[in-house]
């Protein structure tokens, strides 16, 4: 009887978040799955808070000593939002483009679709793995629109050294309520198989 009650699916259990890199053609693909599946964060967004999704690839060089040599990093952000006046939830990815998912469900399929990145190892030969990360953190409404205004490519205030310090010591006052708050972050890594690369 326990043998059968431990084999069968378990309904309605949410599936952990996971990310994965896999390799195609000695191509990353980055992939995060689960997400959104315990609804800790859709409630977030429902109430207010957009979830910003900030990736990271490592290209790292296998050696014989004590450590492995970093290479370098690709990085690359997105953010998710309730719009509550639409019914509907709003996905931006770095670029500017902006996608809109009737439902929870939708938005989840759609962070599930892997990034293809192009970071490819050049130079010498030896063996190379990817460590991909994933930090999901809540944001607060000046978090949301310096980092639309970046995700679209405006830069100005943050490069020029403009702004107000009363505002940037307000946004600090901000960030660290949120924490303190307790609001859910998640942390993701995953690392990719080893390739071999012949010199030529």
């Amino acid at each position: 009887m326990a043998i059968a009650l431990a084999l069968t699916p378990q309904v309605g259990v949410a599936q952990s978040p996971t990310l994965t890199v896999t390799l195609q053609n000695d191509v990353p693909r980055v992939r995060s799955t689960g997400l959104l599946a315990d609804g800790k964060f859709v409630g977030l967004m429902r109430s207010g808070f957009p979830l910003r999704l900030h990736y990271r690839l490592e290209l790292w060089k296998v050696r014989t000593s004590w450590f492995d040599q970093f290479i370098r990093e690709v990085s690359w952000d997105g953010v998710a939002r309730n719009d509550p006046l639409a019914d509907d939830f709003v996905l931006i990815r770095q670029g500017g483009s902006v996608s809109r998912y009737a439902t929870a469900d939708d938005l989840a399929a759609a962070l599930d679709i892997p990034y293809t990145v192009t970071l490819r190892p050049s130079g010498g030969s030896g063996r190379y793995y990817f460590v991909g990360r994933l930090e999901v953190t809540t944001l607060n409404d000046t978090d949301l629109q310096e980092l639309s205004r970046w995700l679209s490519g405006d830069v100005g205030p943050v490069v020029s050294g403009e702004g107000n310090l009363g505002e940037a010591l307000a946004r600090g006052a901000q960030r660290v309520l949120v924490r303190l708050a307790g609001l859910p972050r998640q942390r993701l890594e995953a690392r990719s198989p080893t390739i071999r690369i012949d010199g030529r």
